[in-house]
């Protein structure tokens, strides 16, 4: 027998209230819902556990057994719930965390507001950084990073699975009409995300076969929220993750330049060490990042 919970419990209520009215009113329970529930219970147990007349409540023997039981239960549940909430508002403290740079107004900062709203005792610090941080000389308690993970002394948790697309904005294609293969793309202006000394080649995948093709930026910096805006402003082709184009192709103000060819799927992870027993704060962001990354992303594409 499966019994109702919202209807043992407003049963309770009703009891102790004397009344279905006065339930009604003080639950904020229409009176209908409330009578209708109890008769559901009485219902599924086969039995009678108020008598009822327009001036009186009166609980019947087996009704005053069982609701001692119930009142038990609820108290138990309530205490419950009680204990969770001071709980959650006893947790305080200090989470440090390492992020690719880029990544903190699209998504890390989102996540750190919805979850201090939820822990406002816990005090946060980012060091946003593309260097692989070591957990103990920079006092980093999780890392999110990009890639797959080389240091077999950390876990890392899978977050998000992502690919990364050439766009441009619809004026420049428009000026300039869109290449139909990766060779074509140095005839272009490009925006990349390099390094200081060189640009890295550009591999792109047809059908599962890989094309690469060396490229050179007439815009080259490592700020993917630049290399946006650039782009944006119809200043040329760029390869951007779609953690951070995904709304802009979904608006219409950047479109995907040979969507045919494709580049390799990555992943972003929450990181952090192995051999360490983590806190109850790193493990409820961490935690946290896997219940709401999706909906921070809804536009990303694998």
């Amino acid at each position: 027998m499966t019994v109702d919970l919202n209807a043992m419990a407003l049963f309770v209520k009703v009891v102790e209230y004397k009344s279905f009215s006065e339930a009604s009113r003080r639950l904020d329970v229409p009176i209908s819902t409330v009578s209708r529930k109890v008769s559901e219970l009485e219902k599924e147990l086969d039995v009678r556990l108020l008598e009822r007349s327009t001036r009186n409540l009166r609980l019947t023997e087996l009704g005053e057994e069982y609701y001692a039981y119930c009142r038990r239960g609820l108290e138990e549940i309530e205490a419950g719930t009680l204990l969770l909430n001071e709980r959650q508002a006893e947790i305080s403290g200090t989470l440090r965390l390492s992020v690719p740079p880029g990544l903190t107004d699209r998504l890390v900062v989102p996540l750190i507001i919805l979850f201090q709203e939820r822990y406002p005792a816990v005090k946060v610090k980012v060091l946003s950084t593309e260097r692989e941080v070591d957990f103990i000389q920079d006092a980093v308690d999780l890392a999110l990073r990009v890639g797959d993970l080389k240091d077999s002394n950390l876990v890392a948790r899978p977050l998000i699975r992502y690919r990364h697309v050439l766009v441009s904005s619809p004026e420049y294609i428009k000026e300039t009409s869109a290449p139909a293969h990766p060779d074509e793309l140095t005839q272009h202006r490009l925006i990349i995300f390099g390094g200081w000394y060189s640009d890295a080649p550009l591999t792109l995948l047809k059908d599962g076969k890989p094309h690469t093709v060396s490229v050179e930026g007439v815009l080259s910096l490592n700020d993917y929220a630049g290399i946006l805006m650039a782009v944006q402003a119809g200043q040329g082709i760029a390869e951007i993750p779609s953690i951070f184009c995904g709304e802009a192709l979904h608006d219409g103000r950047l479109i995907e330049v040979m969507p045919e060819w494709r580049l390799h799927p990555t992943v972003l992870s929450a990181v952090y060490p192995s051999n360490r027993n983590i806190s109850r704060i790193v493990r409820l962001f961490k935690d946290f990042c896997v219940e709401h990354v999706d909906e921070m992303t809804p536009y990303t594409t694998v």
